[in-house]
């Protein structure tokens, strides 16, 4: 008799950013010291995948090169039950953070940390697995460099990304 194996199946993902992707969340031109807040994905309560990697990019304006070692850091915002989100600050919707404090009860990701003093590249960071029970979900961006993000960049370069990956019984 053989063993049964479990795959991993990588599913279709799900992309915020300025525009064409999914869901919004607007970071062009993001100052620093703020925040944004993507639009809430609605996984409803039926059977869905859980287990997801990330991805995050941000690009630099080209007015000054910024500072390597500084951040920007990624959290997630969660409604588990679908009505109760882990801060008040626009419940669903795009939107600026309100203050830095509002990060405090968010899933902290990880940060994009940057490894070169250059303006109009691209860099990112990702990770996983991670477990994701809750029945909305939104990325949280907080600049904490000193510089502010690229305003002027295609819709590419700018994003948050949940890449669901499935396993499966074989």
């Amino acid at each position: 008799m053989a063993a049964n194996r479990i795959r991993q199946n990588q599913a279709a993902d799900i992309a915020w950013a300025d525009s064409g992707a999914d869901l919004a969340i607007t970071l062009k031109g993001l100052a620093s010291g703020t925040g944004r807040q993507g639009a809430q994905k609605d996984f409803g309560v039926a059977v869905v995948d859980t287990r997801f990697m990330w991805l995050a990019q941000v690009q630099f304006d080209s007015a000054t090169a910024p500072v390597v070692g500084e951040t920007v850091d990624i959290y997630l915002k969660t409604a588990p039950d679908g009505d109760n989100y882990d801060n008040d600050d626009g419940n669903g919707t795009d939107i600026a953070v309100s203050a830095e404090d509002k990060l405090r009860n968010l899933w902290y990701l990880g940060s994009i940390v940057v490894d070169e003093a250059v303006v109009d590249v691209p860099m990112q960071a990702s990770g996983g697995p991670i477990e994701i029970s809750a029945e909305k979900v939104a990325p949280v961006f907080w600049n904490a460099t000193a510089d502010t993000l690229d305003d002027d960049v295609s819709t590419t370069d700018l994003k948050f990304i949940l890449i669901p990956v499935t396993l499966e019984i074989e």
